[in-house]
């Protein structure tokens, strides 16, 4: 890392996988890193919902490693308890929100702060945000990095052609997502699996994976994940309108008769999966000091979103500490 670089100060807009981990390298090597996320806490798709009938998993379900480089930072998180092997992967225990929760541990983590433009004045950033700034925060920074699905990243790298051109190619896919608790276990043998059905892609029991608190009163808890073309042709619907379909698939798949849910939710992920993601590693545009990493970028064979996110977090951070 060069002296120049030693002395900045570097925004990171997003506080997924990606942001976490690209703040978490440029903290380790000395650089002063504010990460910002429009939620109540870090963690994007790696996330777990609380409710009375106990925690659900309702984003990503498992990492899978298509790389040695993932798959050794996946045997490290093992060793540190984090994830346990499964035969889908690997989980988080006792929730997904663990990995987020222990990566944001020691970053100047700013939450519920949604970054609305960036502002290039003098040679540095200028962040500005829909919600009155937190007080008492410099707004100016040396370097920003943007970690955040590329429909939302776009509006934000514009003074980047660099960046911007290739972003406009990438679309994400949506998906809902329905959580349901019963009071006694459905009598399925095992999750359900896509099979092509027009609505219902899979499902997962929630509760029987490691660490997973058991509640009085609840038999099991279900998370089960629409279609991306069903989701996307129903992306405004009300949600008590997809829990209704989403159950009702559930029963048409299972070929069960299924008692009415002691609990049910609906949530949607507007930029679930990317499906066509950029060739390139990252996104670096080291005149104007900007950056873009996320799952749209680095198509490596075989590697799924969270891998993506995480390769390409690993490659903007040394974009940044170790320019050509």
């Amino acid at each position: 890392m060069s002296r120049a670089v030693s002395s900045w100060r570097v925004a990171v807009v997003g506080a997924g996988l990606a942001g976490l981990v690209c703040a978490r390298e440029l903290s380790a090597a000395g650089v002063q890193t504010v990460l910002f996320e429009k939620s109540q806490g870090p963690g994007g798709r790696c996330a777990t919902r609380p409710s009375a009938a106990g925690p659900f998993d309702h984003g990503a379900w498992s990492f899978q490693a298509a790389s040695p480089a993932f798959g050794a930072q996946l045997e490290r998180w093992h060793g540190q308890g984090m994830i346990v092997p499964r035969s889908e992967g690997w989980v988080a225990q006792p929730g997904m929100n663990r990995l987020p929760g222990e990566l944001s541990q020691g970053l100047s983590l700013v939450t519920q702060c949604e970054i609305a433009a960036l502002e290039r004045a003098g040679g540095r950033w200028r962040l500005r945000a829909h919600s009155p700034w937190p007080e008492g925060l410099d707004p100016s920074f040396d370097a920003v990095v943007v970690a955040v699905p590329a429909e939302q990243a776009l509006p934000l790298v514009t003074p980047s052609p660099a960046l911007a051109e290739p972003l406009r190619n990438v679309r994400s896919l949506a998906c809902w997502t329905v959580m349901a608790a019963w009071p006694a276990p459905l009598p399925l043998k095992a999750d359900l699996e896509d099979d092509g059905h027009p609505v219902l892609a899979l499902a997962r029991r929630a509760d029987t994976l490691p660490g997973r608190p058991r509640v009085p009163g609840i038999g099991c808890r279900w998370v089960l994940h629409a279609g991306n073309y069903w989701s996307g042709h129903n992306l405004d619907a009300p949600p008590e309108d997809v829990t209704r379909r989403l159950l009702a698939a559930l029963q048409e798949r299972s070929g069960l008769r299924l008692a009415r849910p002691v609990h049910a939710a609906a949530h949607r992920w507007r930029y679930a999966e990317v499906l066509e993601p950029l060739g390139e590693p990252c996104g670096w545009d080291p005149e104007l000091r900007l950056g873009a990493c996320g799952d749209a970028w680095h198509a490596e064979p075989g590697a799924r979103g969270l891998e993506r996110a995480w390769q390409s977090a690993r490659a903007v951070a040394r974009a940044i500490l170790e320019p050509a």
